[in-house]
């Protein structure tokens, strides 16, 4: 391996702003520095208070440019990014983008990488991301206008495409993306944040949360937004009718995001008084572990395709049975009766049947548990996955 390999990673957002996205490349760029290259992210510096720049352990440098929310911020933050990698593009072997690859930042990235003869090297962090109209679409826009296409234009200009599963391979080369150009690299987990924990451990991280500490707790944890089905999981939490047994924990927010659901599950809850349903907002990625660890069943109801969905891997990781939607990188994950159980997506009546399932076959949840957690070591460890990163980034370079 090339030690002195340069990498620059690209992201919208990053720490203290939580996501699967934002975790992935974090672990990622930890790992590529304890793998001995040379890693500095450059993301948006969504708020005044957040420094410029900052060493995170184990030693990799983050770039926050621009400030705020909202277009005028998006415009400002492309432009410093350009500005950023014309005077800093030589410290470069290698640019890696992180998702949004059509917005402003990302198509930035790739035209600045272009200009300059660097590698650039984009992840599709979800299905339907680089489409803006019609069924695909993550997000469909009313009117396509030239901006966006520009946009998308110079986002295919990438000279190599992750793909973290066949439907997003699928969608590249439908957008007529050589195979040869698409190379797959699912999310992956560290297993030294995300481990299983014996009875007694879990019983002193109860300890810390104001819960019910001898009911199941069953836990989502994302963002709060349309397409993450939480306001299908409410539904089926009352329709399973399992409150006095269980506890529903979410964790994540909807903030800066324009499908965002937070203030409407709130709202959901309180109105229609949902009982034991508890809001932790957003929590930091050692926070989500406990949780994670102290919890018996992970849901996550998708009504959108995912990728690799991290905090499904996270789930299992700690050694439980996970309730997933059956589309996406989730089937690909999760095998129906294996690891957990998938549901259709957006159908409350399977979803309900599923938790109730889970809470009263604790033997069954419990070996899910383990099969999950055999999979994770076999498939899904951020040390593999960044030997192989390091392997092709050293290749094409």
């Amino acid at each position: 391996m090339n030690k002195s390999l340069s990498i620059l990673m690209v992201i919208e957002r990053f720490a203290p702003i939580v996501g699967g996205a934002e975790t992935q490349c974090r672990e990622l760029s930890e790992e590529f520095t304890r793998q001995k290259a040379k890693v500095t992210v450059v993301t948006k510096r969504w708020q005044k208070k957040l420094l410029a720049s900052e060493v995170f352990p184990p030693g990799f440098v983050v770039k926050r440019l621009g400030t705020g929310f909202g277009r005028l911020a998006d415009y400002w933050s492309g432009l410093s990014l350009a500005f950023y990698l014309l005077g800093n593009f030589k410290k470069f072997d290698i640019f890696y983008i992180n998702g949004g690859l059509a917005n402003i930042f990302g198509s930035t990235a790739t035209m600045m990488g272009k200009i300059f003869g660097k590698k650039v090297v984009s992840k599709v962090e979800t299905p339907g991301e680089l489409f803006f109209s019609g069924d695909k679409a993550l997000s469909a826009k009313k009117y396509v206008h030239l901006l966006i296409k520009t946009r998308l234009a110079l986002a295919l200009k990438a000279d190599f495409f992750v793909a973290q599963t066949p439907e997003i391979k699928e969608e590249l080369i439908s957008l007529r993306i050589k195979e040869a150009r698409i190379k797959s690299f699912t999310n992956s987990v560290d297993d030294s944040i995300f481990f299983p924990i014996n009875p007694k451990q879990k019983a002193v991280f109860r300890k810390k949360y104001p819960f019910p500490q001898y009911k199941f707790w069953m836990t989502f944890c994302g963002r709060l937004v349309r397409r993450k089905g939480l306001l299908v999981l409410l539904d089926a939490w009352k329709m399973a009718g399992v409150e006095k047994k269980a506890i529903l924990i979410i964790v994540g927010s909807g903030e800066g995001q324009p499908d965002s659901v937070e203030r409407e599950v709130k709202e959901k809850v309180k109105q229609e008084k949902i009982a034991n349903v508890y809001f932790l907002g957003t929590k930091g990625r050692e926070e989500v572990a406990k949780l994670l660890q102290a919890s018996d069943i992970f849901v996550y109801p998708s009504i959108h395709p995912e990728g690799t969905a991290l905090s499904v891997l996270e789930a299992m990781a700690c050694s439980y049975p996970v309730v997933v939607s059956d589309l996406g990188g989730l089937k690909d994950v999760v095998s129906d009766g294996v690891e957990g159980l998938l549901v259709p997506a957006g159908q409350v009546e399977p979803l309900a049947f599923a938790l109730n399932k889970l809470i009263k076959n604790t033997e069954q949840g419990k070996l899910m548990g383990k099969n999950g957690l055999l999979k994770i070591k076999e498939n899904y460890l951020v040390e593999k996955n960044v030997s192989r990163y390091l392997a092709f980034f050293n290749e094409v370079v």
